[in-house]
């Protein structure tokens, strides 16, 4: 779904990231790469595949977009190191060509050395023109901010009293809020308000509610 920040065209992608064609820009947050290795670390039983899947998503999203430049608004790494760090190294050596830049979030806390890759950088904030890139949601005087953290959610009711909760993004006069790309993240449901925007993300698609 297409829509427009500053006089800039940026697409809400049903991969629930976002991207940003004028400068050929991936955008995703909160991935939490480590997750499960971290659970069943904890005696927690996660399915051996669930470490693979969010790589083999991003992997396509990849693929599929051919960006110059990725930015992971934080928590790309949900813990201290495990195994599936390598995971990332190695996905990182197939894109060679591409800068990765993470704005840290509260979830990266590997040691400096960890991030001393070749094309990928690490910052607390980065600005761009007009947009600041932020891991938690804030307001900025001048520009608007693309944030993560919270990993915003939905609920919808219907008449039988049914419920479903689903991630969205969240946008409002001042910010965007993407929703988390892991798969193993929880949602926290918004309540809505009248004066800003929010796209579901179901079944492949992105709809506005």
């Amino acid at each position: 779904m297409q829509i427009r920040i500053r006089e800039t065209d940026f697409t809400l992608l049903a991969e629930k990231a976002l991207w940003r064609p004028d400068t050929e820009q991936l955008i995703i947050a909160d991935i939490h790469l480590g997750k499960a290795s971290h659970f069943r670390k904890a005696g927690i039983s996660i399915p051996a595949d669930s470490v693979l899947e969010d790589m083999r998503r991003l992997d396509l999203l990849m693929k599929s977009h051919q960006p110059k430049e990725v930015i992971l608004l934080g928590d790309l790494f949900h813990s201290s190191y495990n195994r599936e760090w390598h995971l990332f190294e190695s996905f990182l050596e197939s894109f060679p060509g591409i800068q990765f830049i993470l704005v840290k979030g509260n979830h990266d806390i590997l040691k400096k050395d960890r991030y001393e890759l070749p094309n990928f950088s690490v910052m607390d904030t980065w600005e761009d023109g007009m947009f600041l890139y932020s891991h938690e949601p804030m307001e900025h005087a001048d520009k608007f901010v693309f944030s993560g953290h919270v990993h915003p959610g939905i609920t919808l009711s219907g008449k039988g009293k049914q419920h479903l909760s689903l991630p969205c993004f969240h946008i409002s006069p001042k910010q965007a809020v993407l929703p988390a790309f892991g798969k193993l993240t929880g949602l926290y449901i918004l309540d809505r308000n009248e004066k800003d925007n929010y796209y579901l993300v179901y079944n492949g698609i992105v709809r506005k509610v």
